[in-house]
């Protein structure tokens, strides 16, 4: 991702008060709202499992409210340089995929015959700890200037270097409490971090609108009665209003701000639907249009190209046997190209499941009956208009658009066995939902009786240990005591880490307040430094072989030595 082809580096704060000197009589029209009282209403209307879904189908379910006020309205607050520094900078590791939390000096130096120099092996940590030290194209990719034999030979050294140190039964450089975890903020902290990124997304957007207002005139925003227009003239054949609006004649405009509407801004989660967002109806930028037309043109290109490619290739080597061969584009010819170029056929499966990507509220309406009986009906329709209709489950929608066209005898068996895996894959995920309401049952009932004390804690690990462990040491009391005493060392461990994660977050909430120059409606907690780490030599690794490094006890084949495996058995069979 390249921050200044998606635009994201925010402007410089002087290009914003101008901006805003140029704008400010458009400003009475982003109101403030309560930000935090609105957002325990959505999550509290998100957990119930269907919000305001918009145009889910003709027949509208009643408004439940109809709030002056949107509460997911974009707030226009203070402008706070420290807050966008910030922002660009996370914005800029993003880019980079790379986060550098910590200057740490790495020296340069050489591995067997590869030169590391102090950047690469920057990334080469910063990648291993996010990918791990399995993914070596990952690795070798995020470094760029490495191959994998190389990042091999890196984590080798350092794995022997891990086995010497264990050999000489030295302990661990680095407690449990010493990695570092992901801290926790504060709801209010979040709510005041929303309200300054609003504050930089409205100046922003503003900023954007008046680029987009110099480049493409009155037209710069398509709405739903300009998309209208723009399609009526293409319709009549008359000229469009202006030469840019090249891609009007390719796309049918309205359909895109219907979808928009009706898809893909419609969810049942308050804060991604566009009637909880905003008063007026979606709307896309003519840019986005452009970029639109400009990847269709790239890509029917591309296929194109690839499909005289092979049908060329085709035809040339079927006239070396039979001159009289047609020089026609096959079917085949398309599919193989779009295959070459790992494209999918179609886009039945991503329509299919679109409904529970999008979170959307899908009612299943009926079909009219017929015009004799309407009279009869007029009184059901008007109760069932006023009820609210129950949505339909994602199940039951993907069931309904798991319509096919017609296909050939080859092109049926591939589609069979594909839905075949598709509801195996679905079957698979319905499992989970059933095992997560059972453990939920069952840590409720768990709630109604006392909370065990550390004493039966350990208790109960030391019993699944003795119970599950491969090696037989039920009857030695040596080893039990050793356990004992590893369990009550991790235990102590796992708790020093807790309260130096609860300092680590202390701390990133405090200077997140400074970040924000603003205090916090309550006072925060005040939480004690837990001091130096204290170091342990005591742990269950030492007592148990866990099997934690069991891949290296695997032996590497070559592809060519796993090409013949299987096939005496199978011939054995066939005799």
């Amino acid at each position: 991702m390249d921050p200044d082809e998606a635009e994201l580096r925010m402007e410089s704060p002087d290009a914003f008060e101008a901006f805003e000197a140029h704008q400010r009589e458009r400003d009475s029209s982003y109101e403030c709202s309560e930000f935090a009282a609105s957002a325990d209403e959505a999550s509290s209307s998100a957990e119930s499992g269907h919000g305001a879904s918009g145009n889910a189908s003709r027949r509208k379910r009643p408004a439940q409210q109809a709030s002056a006020v949107r509460p997911f309205k974009r707030q226009k607050g203070i402008f706070n340089t420290e807050y966008l520094d910030l922002l660009n900078q996370d914005i800029d590791d993003a880019a980079q995929r790379v986060c550098w939390e910590e200057e740490v000096q790495l020296l340069k130096s050489q591995i067997g015959l590869t030169h590391w120099s102090a950047i690469e092996k920057r990334h080469f940590f910063e990648a291993l700890s996010r990918l791990g030290k399995y993914d070596l194209p990952g690795i070798a990719a995020r470094i760029g200037t490495k191959s994998e034999v190389e990042v091999q030979q890196y984590i080798t050294l350092l794995q022997d270097s891990i086995k010497q140190r264990k050999s000489k039964n030295s302990r661990s450089y680095l407690e449990i409490a010493e990695y570092p975890a992901a801290v926790e903020l504060s709801p209010q902290c979040c709510h005041a971090q929303e309200e300054a990124a609003d504050a930089i997304s409205v100046r922003q957007e503003r900023r954007e609108e008046q680029r987009e207002q110099l480049k493409w005139g009155p037209n710069w925003d398509i709405t739903l009665s300009l998309a209208q227009k723009l399609s009526r003239h293409v319709e009549n054949g008359e000229t469009l209003p202006d030469e840019a609006l090249k891609f009007a004649q390719l796309f049918y405009l309205p359909t895109w701000l219907n979808l928009s509407e009706r898809v893909f801004m419609n969810s049942s989660i308050p804060g991604n639907n566009w009637s909880n967002v905003d008063d007026k109806k979606p709307s896309v930028w003519a840019t986005t249009f452009d970029d639109f037309h400009s990847l269709a043109v790239s890509i029917t290109r591309r296929l194109v190209q690839s499909t005289l490619f092979i049908s060329t290739s085709r035809i040339r080597a079927k006239m070396e046997f039979r001159p009289s061969t047609r020089r026609v584009v096959r079917k085949r010819d398309v599919e193989a190209a779009i295959a070459s170029l790992n494209m999918p056929h179609n886009s039945f499966e991503r329509w299919r499941t679109s409904a529970r990507r999008l979170r959307l509220d899908v009612i299943n309406e009926q079909p009219d009956g017929d015009d004799e009986d309407d009279d009869d009906n007029d009184d059901d329709d008007a109760a069932a208009t006023g009820a609210e209709e129950e949505p339909m489950t994602y199940d039951e929608v993907e069931e309904k658009l798991s319509f096919r066209p017609e296909t050939t005898d080859e092109e049926q068996s591939s589609d069979q066995r594909a839905w075949k895996l598709a509801a195996l894959s679905d079957d698979a995920s319905d499992t989970p939902d059933h095992d997560a309401r059972a453990i939920s049952e069952d840590d409720n009932s768990g709630q109604q009786h006392t909370e065990f004390d550390d004493r039966d804690e350990i208790d109960r690990e030391l019993g699944e240990i003795l119970c599950y462990a491969a090696a037989d040491i039920r009857h030695v009391r040596s080893t039990k005591d050793a356990l004992l005493s590893g369990i009550k060392a991790e235990r102590r461990q796992e708790a020093q880490a807790e309260r130096h994660d609860e300092y680590a977050s202390y701390q990133a909430e405090t200077y997140m307040w400074s970040i924000l120059q603003r205090r916090p409606p309550m006072e925060l907690p005040r939480v004690q430094e837990p001091g130096p780490v204290q170091k342990s030599n005591q742990g269950l690794d030492r007592i148990l072989p866990w099997g934690r490094n069991w891949a290296s006890r695997l032996e590497y084949y070559e592809e060519w030595e796993t090409l013949n495996i299987g096939s005496g058995k199978e011939d054995e069979d066939q005799e």
